[in-house]
């Protein structure tokens, strides 16, 4: 039976979990209304021109990101001062431990790094970011088909579609560097190095769903490597038909794969 003073414990960590996403929506705002050292975040990915960036519209997953951190973080509040949920409490804020407040850290602090073109330091701290999404990932067992419904709205949804999307950004940040550094494809070319870091965040989204069953890091790839696809349709280059080829059957194998565990899980029931 947990303690008076764990509980109040666990509602301060609920309270400071909520502030900290607060605060980094606050610099989410300024970043997006060029408060945040003159432009916003598109504009200082558009000083770094390069293959793998998508259209600007994929950047939209970031409302449905924040909607569910903000559910998340609702739901962990509602946890701490609802009576009788002493245990489940206990078990959520263990596990989350202070990997969430140190995500709010790096999601912040990734936003001041990058409109003041720190692309090197942007990409050690998105680097950090995608850790604390692995650490959560890992001591929550996203995706266990056993965990209650709560948990799977709140933590599993939020979370899974937030780690496949900064897996994509952190390899769209690692190319940006390259472009910082006067960029020439990394010794392979700018096609070559788009469609290999597109086969990376493929793997991991396979790895994703079929090892852990987190169909929601698959559905975020999918959606990242649909705005590659619109981008180079958009701009229509020389470079744009093998990449949007690539992206195209990227994107099939993925949503297959999604599929596949879907109904595989289905027939588990």
């Amino acid at each position: 039976m947990e303690t008076r003073t764990s509980i109040l414990h666990y509602r301060q960590q609920a309270f400071f979990n909520l502030i900290a996403l607060l605060v980094v929506i606050g610099v989410n705002v300024m970043a997006n209304t060029a408060t945040l050292n003159g432009r916003t975040t598109g504009e200082v990915s558009d000083s770094y021109p390069n293959l793998f960036t998508p259209a600007g519209i994929t950047f939209s997953i970031w409302s449905i990101i924040y909607l569910g951190l903000l559910a998340f973080a609702g739901y962990q509040l509602w946890l701490a001062f609802a009576p009788g949920h002493d245990a489940e409490l206990s078990r959520v804020m263990t596990r989350m431990g202070r990997w969430f407040l140190l995500n709010c850290l790096g999601n912040a602090c990734w936003l001041f790094a990058w409109h003041y073109d720190l692309i090197w330091l942007s990409v050690l701290i998105m680097a950090f970011i995608l850790f604390t999404l692995a650490r959560i990932h890992a001591r929550f067992r996203i995706a266990d088909p056993d965990a209650a419904l709560a948990e799977k709205a709140f933590i599993f949804f939020p979370f899974g579609i937030y780690f496949g999307w900064i897996t994509i950004a952190l390899l769209a940040n690692i190319t940006a560097l390259g472009v910082a550094m006067g960029w020439t494809g990394y010794g392979v070319g700018g096609v070559y190095w788009t469609v290999i870091c597109m086969i990376l965040g493929t793997l991991a989204g396979l790895f994703m769903i079929f090892r852990f069953n987190n169909i929601w890091y698959g559905i975020a790839g999918i959606w990242a490597f649909y705005g590659i696809i619109l981008k180079r349709d958009a701009v229509a280059s020389a470079d744009s038909p093998p990449i949007v080829a690539a992206g195209t059957i990227i994107m099939a194998v993925l949503a297959l794969s999604v599929i596949m565990q879907l109904l595989r899980k289905r027939s588990l029931v």
